[in-house]
């Protein structure tokens, strides 16, 4: 299957816009394809600011259609479109700052050499490693039961006699009886198909499962409810769990899971789209990732609509109005766009507000970039507000270009992770 790409933010060409995977998705809001056979990270729409109900994968603009974003695998039967973002090495094709955040967000340790030896994933190894995030949101509700049919052939008859079986099994007459009954089990086809999904990670990238102390203990919980658990049987459950895919929405955690253990256990060439005809994939919102990443790596106050995050007020009372900078440091509001460029109407209103409300003296917009002009000093002022004088500006946070592995990929991000947190001491003189 050969893969079409694209990148995030940018002009789908004449030749891509009229693939049917493109055509199909163009204005079609993210909600509505959550409810599909879709794998959304984040898993819950409402965690991202970005990835709402109102944003698109494929939008159409000035007659020409463009991407958002949204990175991520797309397919329809045998079309496969992939979606890196912007910063992709485009010789070699490989995406390894959508891979270095992802390994910052999840807390796996991307210092670890098992991380460093390889210098090519694709996205059927990114999907390994989200496994543990679903596995986690799943679990956290306890394990997954329902009822299931066993068969036994024993002297506690509790169930249905099975003629057949008795007649076949136990005669001469010596005892025993065959019969089977319904029992409401942790041992079912859904957790055999994460015990499946758990044993394939193991053999292939077991260093993603010794990454966190509860994906850990869940992974031992697992391995002893699922008794009958038998490697022979692996595409016997993989068939069952694509006919019968949960629907309730109390599963909707277990729901997101078992999409993404199908997938991760599909052949890889046929991780998409092979089931059936219909499109599928995995969406990965990658403005809200650039948001958790900034996080991990500054440890900056977070605001956001998470309850654990925190919120701003517009009005002192009532506080029924709730706005939400991305971070807050030494009372300087700070806004993460990934997008290319700032809406110089919305995303300004949205900095004076927080300016206004912190009192403070400056706001900042925190942007990646791959521009060499802003590889040693990020800071581009924008403009000083009429009235009080307050000043807004930019710091344009700079990816690694042209490296060769992901091992010195590695080396220069944690370069210009050190020159953003050195710069918000926001020094008077340096701004």
């Amino acid at each position: 299957m050969k893969a079409n790409l694209l990148y995030d933010n940018s002009l789908v060409d004449d030749e891509l816009s009229n693939l049917p995977v493109v055509t199909e998705l163009l204005n079609r809001n993210v909600a509505s394809l959550e409810k599909e056979g879709f794998i959304t990270f984040p898993q819950i729409l409402s965690e991202s600011k970005d990835l709402d109900e109102n944003n698109f994968i494929f939008q159409k603009w000035n007659g020409k259609i463009w991407t958002s974003n949204i990175v991520g695998m797309l397919s329809q039967g045998n079309q496969q479109l992939q979606i890196f973002s912007r910063f992709t090495n485009k010789t070699s094709k490989e995406d390894f700052f959508l891979r270095y955040m992802l390994q910052k967000v999840l807390n796996y340790n991307v210092i670890n050499q098992k991380f460093s030896e390889s210098d090519t994933e694709s996205y059927y190894d990114l999907l390994m490693y989200l496994f543990p995030y679903y596995l986690n949101n799943a679990l956290n509700k306890g394990i997954y039961k329902e009822y299931v049919r066993r068969e036994y052939n024993d002297q506690n008859v509790k169930g249905t006699i099975d003629i057949y079986r008795q007649i076949k099994e136990n005669t001469p007459f010596l005892g025993k009886i065959a019969y089977t009954t319904r029992e409401f089990s942790h041992d079912n086809y859904l957790t055999q198909l994460v015990r499946h999904t758990i044993e394939k990670i193991q053999k292939e990238k077991s260093f993603l499962l010794q990454a966190n102390e509860d994906t850990k203990e869940y992974i031992r919980m697992l391995r002893q409810e699922t008794p009958s658990y038998n490697k022979n049987d692996f595409r016997k459950v993989l068939q069952k769990n694509i006919m019968k895919p949960l629907k309730h929405s109390y599963f909707e955690e277990y729901r997101a899971l078992q999409k993404l253990c199908i997938q991760i256990l599909s052949d890889e060439q046929a991780a998409f789209g092979m089931v059936d005809q219909k499109i599928q994939g995995i969406i990965i919102d990658i403005a809200w990732l650039w948001e958790e990443y900034i996080g991990k790596v500054t440890g900056w106050k977070h605001y956001g609509r998470n309850a654990k995050l925190f919120t701003l007020q517009l009005f002192d009372n009532p506080k029924t109005s709730p706005r939400y900078p991305d971070y807050v440091f030494n009372n300087l509001p700070i806004d993460t766009k990934y997008k290319r460029n700032l809406d110089k109407r919305n995303d300004y209103n949205q900095i004076v507000t927080y300016i206004h409300i912190l009192n403070a003296t400056k706001g900042c917009f925190l942007q990646p970039t791959g521009d060499k002009e802003y590889e040693k000093n990020g800071y581009q002022f924008i403009g000083k507000l009429n009235g009080n004088n307050e000043e807004v500006f930019s710091y344009y946070f700079y990816i690694p270009q042209e490296v060769k592995t992901y091992t010195e990929f590695v080396e220069k991000i944690q370069e210009s992770e050190q020159r953003l947190t050195t710069f918000a001491e926001f020094n008077e003189s340096e701004v």
